[in-house]
């Protein structure tokens, strides 16, 4: 190909254009905002402050196509933490710990100050401080992009949509005579809330480095909690809940709702630690996917990648590994010669996954006011019973991180043998205690 233009600087179009550049003679990064020369956040990432995590597969990913990216993030204060100094809770029951992909969090700004900095120095790419505002076609096929100032950056062989999941590309479809993707839309009004804490050095909780704890569906607030270290000298924490639970700004509330989380860790920060900033919120009020595989007629030369093709429940950590397999995708189909709907084919089998992984378990949410499908009831108790194995039976402990790690596709946990433990496992009567030892005091600075 001779040239490649990406709408989008995102990671999804950044991946994306890592991945062209190996088989295109010029790509053309078209990105609408001021990117910032440090690891800061952008326009663009209203959330980039939030909790991150680089899931198993996504780690793998990103080490192939930036082999010294985890040195230089290390240098930077983010470090990979194993099972031993990790624990996982459901209703402040602990899943099994079992040895596997070390837990990865992540401040997104750095993540995409380290990566956009690598796309952008190959030869072949070349960014454009502007805004895509449209297609251009001819004979069939996308050529081109409109861009917001008028500009022309060339003819092109080939159009990523990376705009994410406000992506305009069915209205730019329309314009251009083809139906826009059907749209499936699930309503969240999730909210989440994260605070840095100052963390001295080597500090622990509850004698533990990092704690994700899920509140389910039966719970009083369901919701995600996460807290884990943002390099050597801070925590950071989130907090999530839907609905009217949502969390606010006050430091205080934030401060009451870690006491009251029912996981190791969480009172122990706000017993301890000092916050380190103030609290920021981000709401997420819907999963929304795009299902292009549906269409029957699709113009050559035109492909979409990340959250423009789907956005999923971010308290699954889903979104980065989405998009790093999204561009492996790509980078598949293309070696492939198919047309575009072999694309979609490779596309429909990663959102299905996500999306079953992701749906399945907000069904059950008490505030969701959305029609259950058929079936639902049987997935739901199937989904409550794996649960409650991964806190006893290791087996399904172990096939449950390799699905959360997207090392193994969701089926996998319906065998016949896996569903068989998962429903005679035993299950404790109820959530042990937390003990909170003697804070450990630190060091004075004087």
């Amino acid at each position: 190909m001779r040239r490649v233009i990406v709408a989008g600087g995102s990671l999804a179009g950044l991946l994306a254009a890592r991945v062209l550049h190996d088989v295109a003679d010029e790509v053309v990064v078209v990105e609408p905002d001021d990117l910032p020369d440090s690891a800061a956040n952008r326009a663009g990432t209203p959330h980039g402050d939030q909790f991150h995590v680089l899931l198993g597969l996504a780690q793998q990913l990103f080490a192939h196509w930036f082999p010294t990216l985890f040195d230089r993030l290390a240098l930077d204060g983010a470090v990979g933490y194993s099972h031993a100094e990790t624990r996982m809770f459901v209703d402040g029951r602990m899943r099994l710990p079992v040895p596997g992909d070390p837990l990865m969090p992540i401040m997104r700004p750095l993540l995409e100050w380290h990566v956009r900095g690598d796309v952008l120095k190959l030869p072949k790419v070349r960014l454009v401080r502007d805004r895509v505002v449209g297609l251009t076609a001819g004979l069939g096929r996308v050529d081109g992009v409109r861009l917001a100032s008028r500009a022309s950056v060339g003819t092109a062989d080939l159009v990523i949509d990376a705009t994410g999941r406000s992506s305009r590309l069915g209205d730019w479809l329309l314009r251009l005579d083809f139906a826009p993707p059907p749209k499936r839309r699930m309503d969240l009004d999730l909210g989440y809330a994260t605070t840095l804490y100052r963390r001295f050095p080597e500090q622990r909780l509850d004698d533990l480095v990092a704690v994700h704890s899920l509140r389910s569906a039966g719970s009083a607030e369901p919701g995600v909690s996460v807290v884990a270290p943002a390099g050597p000298d801070r925590w950071i924490c989130t907090v999530s809940a839907y609905g009217a639970q949502r969390p606010g700004r006050s430091a205080e509330e934030f401060r009451a709702r870690c006491e009251r989380e029912p996981a190791a860790g969480f009172a122990a920060l706000a017993r301890e630690c000092e916050p380190a900033g103030p609290v920021s919120v981000y709401r997420y009020p819907h999963s929304v996917r795009r299902d292009f595989h549906e269409l029957r007629r699709f113009p050559e030369g035109l492909v979409p990648v990340g959250d423009a093709v789907a956005s999923f429940n971010p308290v699954y950590g889903q979104g980065m590994p989405s998009a790093a397999l999204h561009a492996s995708a790509l980078g598949a189909w293309l070696a492939s010669g198919e047309d575009v709907h072999g694309y979609f084919r490779r596309l429909r089998v990663l959102v299905d996954a996500a999306w079953q992984t992701s749906v399945v378990a907000d069904l059950a949410l008490p505030h969701l006011r959305a029609d259950r499908p058929r079936g639902h009831r049987l997935m739901r108790a199937v989904s409550e019973a794996i649960d409650r194995a991964t806190l006893t039976d290791p087996i399904v402990a172990r096939r449950f991180l390799d699905v959360v790690n997207l090392r193994a596709h969701p089926r996998t946990l319906l065998h016949p043998t896996l569903l068989a433990r998962a429903f005679l496992a035993p299950t404790p009567t109820r959530a042990p205690r937390v003990q909170h030892p003697e804070p450990r005091v630190a060091p004075s600075r004087h």
